[in-house]
């Protein structure tokens, strides 16, 4: 068990292609609806289940948006998180703390900085449709030599909200060769898909290249 670095509830959760959890919205007190909720949690905070512990949650810059209850989150084939609504109240109100959130904006994880950019593989090729346990080429180009650990990892594109997601996935492929630079510039990344539905149901994900 770890100790969250901020008190949040209402808030949503969204899992990254890196593999780390974007933990935002909500609140820091009281309670959803009837406009009850207080204390907007402004700060995300990203989980990064795979670093030590105490070392595994970041604090990260605020919104300017309160986003309390009935707030939802959303990962982008971009990779940035669409944000929307919030709604304390039993029916909708511009007036009062906290009215009616009718905004939409989009939160940009640093791994979409621009000094990040280099290390940014693009997608320029990648199969439509994938079965269990079969093999499949996937193509990206990259500013920069494609060097360390590489992952081909699949998102389901659900929604958030209520602090629940319906049916939130991130399949991780095994890469069973080498990654290969072709003569065209091209990387060529061999996956192999996971063996069965218990692993990854069948539905629409999204295809991200990881460096």
């Amino acid at each position: 068990m770890e100790t969250m670095p901020l008190v949040r509830n209402m808030g949503e959760m969204v899992m990254l292609p890196t593999g780390g959890i974007l933990i935002i919205n909500g609140a820091q007190a009281k309670s959803q609806g009837f406009g009850l909720a207080t204390n907007p949690c402004l700060n995300p905070v990203l989980y990064e289940p795979d670093l030590l512990v105490d070392f595994r949650f970041t604090t990260l810059n605020p919104s300017t948006i309160p986003r309390i209850y009935h707030s939802t989150t959303n990962l982008l084939p971009d990779g940035r998180i669409l944000l929307a609504g919030s709604n304390t109240h039993w029916a909708y109100t511009w007036v009062g703390d906290f009215p009616t959130e009718l905004r939409i904006d989009a939160f940009s994880p640093d791994y979409l900085l621009t000094n990040n950019s280099n290390l940014r593989p693009v997608v320029v090729k990648a199969p439509k449709t994938v079965q269990y346990g079969k093999r499949y080429n996937v193509y990206v180009t990259m500013p920069s030599p494609l060097t360390g650990t590489v992952e081909v990892n699949f998102a389901s594109a659900p929604y958030s909200m209520h602090s629940f997601s319906r049916g939130q996935r991130l399949v991780k492929m095994n890469i069973p060769r080498p990654v290969v630079l072709q003569a065209n510039g091209q990387y060529r990344i061999v996956f192999q898909a996971r063996p069965n539905g218990m692993v990854a149901p069948q539905g629409h994900y999204m295809i991200f290249v990881v460096n």
